[in-house]
């Protein structure tokens, strides 16, 4: 096996933002391309490209039609071309956002050979923190560092309020950066043999945790009680605390772990049920619909890896996550699930979809529901009447050409109404079920103040 020590700094920017990397030669260009994004803190949310001799790597799903022009970089192994194509002291480039033309200057300082157990990457070195996103490229960044270099100028104000961040251009935490890429390397070498861990997301702490509405300390006492921070923090604690290793067959928690976690919950499910002569208890995660529901969120988020017959632990990121104030912990969640989460995960049929774009019908439903004002309860069937006048059919049944008013309803409550009340978003009022014993319908959302505020940010 071989490894290959690559420098890379951007161009055109001086003092050289770099790092070294030294990665292993089985990894592919796909792989570099994560190690980049972690090691300059940028945050995949652009296309990029490879340019190595003749040719031009890419993600091709993300390229769509325009695919067919390039390479497949998931394809193409380090040790493939290099020393192929490229030779110790030659250079290739990586280009990162089409539009601010990010070009990474990428040196191959060393190939030698390395030990059976190194795999993946590791960042041996670097300097200074990489530019914020969608800055206008090079000269946006030079741009930046001056507004930045007056902390009592009108100019700092607008840039940092432009930001929503605090930006320091000469910082680069190196352990931070090791962590994360680990983080993405034990993913994908799951990936293999475990639904849980397809889609490892790409996250950056200082991008997702703070805004401009978490310095506002107004609503600090109400994200204290935000329902899903404290679940996602107590399934959390019981990770970092104890072994855990998923079950062999599908990945979930074992019993035991599924009762100390939930043992912690704001509401804490009924796990063993007296019906009759028959006691009949708790067999699989998959019965406790609450906990299945912040295992797959927290997962999604980046927050703990593991699956089927690994063990289950919280990420770098995850333990990010537990260091912040409750303001950024709710912050992170909230803005996870309007930008990051597929709403129909929370519905268990697939007997409805929504007619618009989940974005599109976000902007509708935040629009229509800021409206109401806040503290006083409404009525679930004026806030669905609202919803089919303000946009008409925003959801089909598949194979009928009627939506059955209860199937209408128990999507939106399911999709809408039930995770709301766990963001803090809502609160609602309930009433005992007349069919089934036990359990209660909603009948009445109330907005919150803290909803209200902090909804405004993602219409």
């Amino acid at each position: 096996m071989k490894s290959i020590i690559l420098r890379i700094k951007i161009r055109g920017i001086d003092p050289s933002i770099w790092r070294q990397i030294k990665i292993s030669s089985d990894a592919t260009l796909l792989d570099l391309h994560y190690v980049i994004q972690y090691a300059f803190g940028w945050m995949n949310s652009h296309l990029f490209l490879f340019n190595i001799g003749s040719m031009k790597f890419v993600h091709t799903p993300d390229w769509e039609e325009d695919a067919y022009r390039f390479q497949a970089a998931a394809l193409a192994a380090l040790g493939g071309f290099i020393p192929k194509l490229v030779q110790k002291g030659g250079e290739f480039s990586y280009i990162y956002d089409m539009g601010d033309d990010w070009v990474h200057e990428i040196l191959v300082e060393t190939i030698e050979d390395s030990p059976r157990t190194f795999s993946g990457a590791i960042c041996l070195d670097g300097k200074r923190a990489g530019p914020p996103e969608n800055i206008g490229g090079v000269p946006g960044y030079y741009r930046l560092i001056e507004d930045l270099r007056d902390s009592t100028s009108e100019d700092y104000a607008l840039t940092w309020g432009w930001l929503g961040f605090v930006y320091n251009p000469e910082a680069f935490n190196l352990d931070s950066t090791n962590l994360f890429i680990q983080d993405y390397f034990d993913a994908a070498q799951l990936s293999h043999d475990s639904l849980w861990a397809r889609d490892f997301p790409v996250y950056k702490p200082g991008f997702d945790f703070i805004h401009a509405w978490t310095d506002d300390p107004e609503h600090l006492g109400y994200a204290e009680e935000v329902p899903l921070r404290r679940d996602v923090m107590t399934l959390l604690t019981y990770l970092r605390e104890h072994k855990v290793k998923g079950t062999k067959a599908t990945g979930n928690f074992p019993r035991k772990a599924i009762r100390g976690i939930t043992a912690g919950f704001v509401n804490p499910p009924i796990l063993d049920e007296q019906i009759g002569d028959q006691e009949y208890k708790l067999r699989t995660e998959d019965e406790v619909l609450d906990l299945l529901f912040i295992h797959h969120f927290v997962n999604l988020a980046g927050l703990v890896v593991g699956g089927e017959n690994k063990p289950w632990r919280v990420t770098h990121l995850g333990n990010l996550f537990m260091d912040r104030t409750p303001l950024e912990q709710a912050w992170f969640l909230t803005k996870f699930w309007f930008y990051d989460f597929d709403w129909d995960n929370c519905y268990p049929f697939d007997d409805v979809t929504l007619n618009d774009h989940l974005g599109a019908f976000q902007k509708v439903l935040l629009k229509l529901i800021l409206g109401y004002p806040t503290g006083r309860p409404v009525e679930i069937t004026k806030v669905l009447a609202d919803l089919d006048r303000t946009s008409p059919g925003w959801i089909s049944f598949l194979g009928y050409d009627k939506m059955p008013v209860f199937t209408q309803r128990h999507y939106f409550e399911k999709i809408i109404v039930e995770p709301f009340e766990k963001l803090g978003l809502f609160e609602t009022i309930k009433e005992e079920s007349e069919h089934f014993k036990g359990y209660y319908d909603f009948t009445h959302i109330i907005m919150t103040d803290y909803g209200k505020a902090l909804l405004q940010f993602f219409v």
